[in-house]
């Protein structure tokens, strides 16, 4: 079946950034620095996180009434805080994954702008990118305008979920519906480099994910699970843009490019 099909390819998506980087070397340069950052930068992401865990579970505990059956209302509200607890931690993961991926973004900006357009050079999409201070300064001035456009709406959803979610009724409706804006989200981001050679507007990029919904999520969940494993997610932000390239390619000519590229 298609959507079968297209959730196996977009989780692989990733993999095949790792097998394209180690197939040309050339690209090497570019994906070193932006791992460097990300390194640091999800290193203090994971120390927050491990730090606030007993605050964020602590949050959701509920005390039991005095009643003669107080041992009745305590385990339901141990069972019910412990899950809210659980849901709160995996929303506040999402969250300060996205968060930081901006960061780092904004940060790595311009080296993984020529990574993408490097991947496209050589698939003959694009002209080979030349390293100097002023195509970095131009780059990196670019990719401000873009992620501060991505930032905005991504503020705005997890504010309107983060509302919704102070109503306990909807808690577990919020946590599970922040991890699946970031899951589908990521490809987005990841895409982006490719997506700002070719000008699309953030329109056109959300009516990807209607387009071919499965294969974005494929990507996203993939990408979300790279973002948490240990020792890989120092690499994970260069891998995730070539693979993000490799899908762009993909929406262009309806068949997976080849990992070897044409040059």
């Amino acid at each position: 079946m298609r959507f079968i099909q297209d959730l196996i390819r977009g989780f692989r998506l990733p993999f095949q950034g790792i097998e394209y980087l180690a197939q040309h070397r050339s690209l090497w340069k570019w994906a070193l620095l932006p791992a460097v950052v990300n390194l640091v930068l999800f290193s203090v992401a994971f120390a927050i996180l491990i730090a606030y865990i007993p605050t964020l579970y602590n949050l959701a505990r509920f005390e039991s009434p005095a009643t003669q059956q107080a041992w009745l209302w305590s385990t339901s509200l141990s069972i019910l805080s412990g899950t809210l607890g659980v849901l709160l931690i995996m929303l506040s993961s999402a969250v300060l994954a996205i968060v930081f991926l901006l960061i780092s973004k904004v940060i790595a900006a311009p080296f993984l702008d020529v990574l993408a357009q490097q991947v496209e050079y050589l698939h003959g999409e694009t002209q080979a990118a030349t390293f100097n201070l002023g195509y970095l300064w131009r780059s990196f001035w670019v990719a401000i305008g873009a992620e501060l456009k991505r930032t905005g709406f991504v503020i705005a959803v997890y504010i309107v979920l983060f509302l919704l979610g102070l109503i306990p009724i909807l808690a577990p409706f919020t946590a599970l519906a922040g991890t699946l804006f970031t899951i589908l989200f990521l490809p987005l981001q990841y895409a982006g480099y490719t997506m700002d050679h070719r000008l699309m507007t953030f329109r056109q990029r959300r009516a990807l994910i209607a387009q071919r919904p499965w294969l974005m999520f494929g990507f996203g969940v993939a990408a979300f699970l790279t973002i948490f494993v240990p020792l890989l997610n120092f690499v994970c932000l260069p891998i995730l843009v070539v693979g993000g390239t490799l899908l762009m390619m993909e929406f262009r000519t309806g068949q997976p490019p080849a990992i070897s590229g044409m040059k």
